[in-house]
């Protein structure tokens, strides 16, 4: 069977790289259901299967990826006497080589008119193979900065699509940067009353509640749900509507579970629903009326169409500081309220108490937050690789 493709779409290492392709690729069958579509992704990495699962994408290849470990607010010293990182840096080059061979290899067989670098490192391989392969591809970059992986490749990009304004993306040519925002599932759109009704009644909780949503997931996710936890037993105390949806994720869901079975009124307990994992974000999401959650560009793109209220959490620690970025977007628009990482135990429950309580503030966040939103990103981007596809191959 022939591996030919028209269009290649290359992301992974996380759901953020992962999780926009297969929009596209649904929006792009949408436009011409015989368009051949095929998924690069990094070898071993268990996200794949993300991708793995849509039946818009045809064909699924791997190749090798070096990661360059780096750690936002790592002082020199730090970097230095971090003997197991350079270690890992350096077995990563070597995995990096090999990825480059992988990747002129592949595209020599897939010859595809088209590439889309969604992100992760593995773009990194592929870029550089398809640039000396004199193949066409663009950049997208989710957040509020342009991704170590995407910096490398940049100079042989035809364009760079980006999720914020382009004016915060220094070092790409501003004639070649297009705003289209993040693609993401179509499931996701504004919420009104009546889909808000509609979702409480598939999660068995009254209409007329005051319903917190707390995003954890992953362990960079703990401080979050340590200081919200800490302060759950005096905001479910000051309003008998108020119910706790809690996204633990999987790893830390006995952990949460167990601080909450520490309240002492089992009558507060009632009102509080943990959940590890779930692939009804929107129902849950679109259910509250308040959201806690991370900075990642993925979810606030999610929670922006929508329109949600949301406070804010960046977290400061991640390579290149990519969630204080994107908070500080958001704080620049007044679409989020914005809580740093070190004011946490201090300010997370006084701030959603404030909130809470506050129709009018809540709606003003909801409006803010929704003007940043890009419904139609995915179709924009589809659009764009079509057209690059069905131009002759002169130009």
């Amino acid at each position: 069977m022939s591996k030919r493709a028209d269009i290649v779409l290359v992301g992974g290492g996380s759901g953020g790289h992962l999780t926009p392709l297969i929009p596209i690729a649904e929006e792009l069958n949408k436009i011409n259901p015989k368009i051949k579509i095929a998924h690069i992704g990094q070898k071993q990495d268990t996200l794949n299967e993300i991708v793995k699962s849509s039946n818009a994408i045809d064909d699924f290849h791997e190749i090798n990826a070096g990661k360059y470990r780096r750690y936002n607010g790592e002082s020199w010293f730090q970097k230095i006497t971090d003997i197991k990182t350079i270690l890992l840096n350096i077995r990563d080059f070597f995995r990096l080589i090999l990825g480059i061979y992988q990747a002129w290899k592949l595209l020599g067989e897939i010859k595809p008119k088209i590439i889309f670098m969604k992100g992760g490192y593995v773009g990194v391989p592929v870029g550089l193979a398809a640039k000396w392969r004199k193949i066409d591809y663009i950049t997208h970059d989710s957040d509020a900065m342009i991704s170590l992986a995407n910096k490398i490749i940049s100079s042989g990009a035809s364009l760079h699509l980006v999720a914020a304004n382009p004016a915060v993306y220094l070092g790409y040519d501003r004639e070649k940067t297009v705003q289209v925002g993040v693609p993401i599932r179509a499931e996701f759109k504004k919420v009104d009353d009546k889909i808000k009704n509609s979702c409480r009644n598939k999660l068995n909780l009254p209409i007329d509640s005051k319903v917190i949503l707390v995003v954890g997931g992953g362990l960079g996710a703990r401080n979050i749900n340590n200081a919200f936890i800490k302060g759950a037993e005096k905001i479910l105390e000051s309003d008998s509507n108020i119910v706790i949806l809690h996204i633990s994720g999987g790893k830390l869901y006995d952990e949460v579970k167990g601080m909450y079975a520490g309240l002492g009124d089992k009558q507060l307990q009632n009102r509080i629903q943990i959940i590890s994992f779930s692939e009804r974000v929107y129902d849950l999401s679109a259910a509250a009326d308040l959201i806690i959650t991370r900075a990642g560009a993925t979810n606030i793109a999610e929670f922006s169409v929508q329109g949600k209220a949301c406070i804010v959490v960046p977290n400061p620690l991640l390579s290149g500081g990519h969630q204080l970025k994107n908070a500080v977007e958001l704080e620049k628009n007044s679409a989020a309220i914005i809580i740093n990482e070190s004011e946490l135990n201090s300010s997370l429950t006084d701030k959603v108490l404030d909130v809470i309580e506050d129709n009018r503030r809540i709606a003003q966040l909801e409006t803010e937050l929704n003007k940043l939103s890009f419904v139609d990103a995915a179709a924009r981007v589809a659009e764009i690789l079509y057209e690059k596809v069905q131009k002759p191959k002169a130009e």
